[in-house]
């Protein structure tokens, strides 16, 4: 079922998508493998906040580089993310450390499988929950920051008389304009996770202080919270660095543009 599945994905996404399609398919599937490596490194002892941090990046230019090639936009939506991962990193480092979000919660502590499996599993909690939130928050912030830049790039190529101020506030206007539905995703993909939870909670009269209160709760809301905290930051973040990379003109971001095209121009002569 599962193979039939992906085949189907694939179908679709050749169909609808073309090759972009077909390219956006790879890219999922190279994601999928990193993360499994990702998984088998933590297990076997390596920090996980070190490997959240390389695969990370990792993720970044394989979904943001690979998917979209070489240009000013894509250039300008690595730095942000990356800008954002940081931010997102002190903010999360923060929360493990002065709440008791790590490690199982009550619904788990009570499942049957937890009596066959030992839990001195050598892995410290606290960074695991840093793993686990940022690599929930990364797919949303990315999708926000190229969504962003690609719109203030093609504002600008429309009308290159644009100076950086009017690239921001067309940046920032159309932030306002996927925000809304950005933030209600990210809502509801947390909600679709949770919705056994939830019901369960209901069905065996669990008060509204004893909900806010529990583990499960806060484990699911500091998630949700911090992965719109990423997709509101991200938008003024990435209108500002992609507008400043379209039309500064310091030497460094005339050498970047000038190389960029000329990848571009031996690209399109293949």
């Amino acid at each position: 079922m599962l193979i039939a599945l992906t085949i189907l994905l694939l179908l679709f996404m050749l169909l609808i998508g073309g090759e972009r399609g077909g390219k956006s398919f790879f890219t999922l599937i190279e994601n999928i493998v990193m993360l499994v490596i990702c998984i088998y490194f933590i297990s076997y002892g390596i920090n996980p906040v070190i490997m959240t941090i390389l695969c990370s990046i990792l993720f970044i230019f394989i979904t943001i580089i690979q998917q979209n090639g070489t240009s000013m936009k894509t250039y300008a939506s690595v730095v942000s993310v990356l800008i954002m991962i940081c931010i997102l990193s002190i903010v999360v480092g923060i929360l493990s450390y002065h709440s008791n979000i790590a490690g199982y919660n009550e619904l788990d502590l009570y499942e049957e499988i937890n009596m066959c499996l030992d839990v001195n599993i050598h892995i410290n909690l606290r960074d695991l929950v840093f793993t686990v939130i940022i690599f929930g928050s990364l797919g949303a912030v990315m999708d926000t920051a190229i969504s962003i830049s690609t719109s203030v790039s093609e504002f600008y190529h429309n009308n290159k008389e644009l100076a950086f101020h009017d690239l921001v506030r067309s940046g920032k206007s159309v932030g306002q304009d996927i925000l809304g539905t950005t933030v209600n995703t990210v809502f509801f993909a947390g909600i679709g996770e949770t919705m056994m939870q939830t019901i369960l909670f209901i069905k065996y009269g669990y008060t509204f202080e004893t909900l806010i209160n529990s583990k499960a709760f806060l484990q699911e809301f500091s998630l949700i919270t911090i992965s719109n905290l990423g997709c509101l930051l991200i938008i003024p973040i990435v209108t500002i660095i992609t507008s400043f990379m379209l039309t500064s003109d310091c030497d460094f971001m005339i050498k970047i543009r000038t190389h960029i095209q000329k990848a571009n121009a031996t690209q399109n002569n293949q």
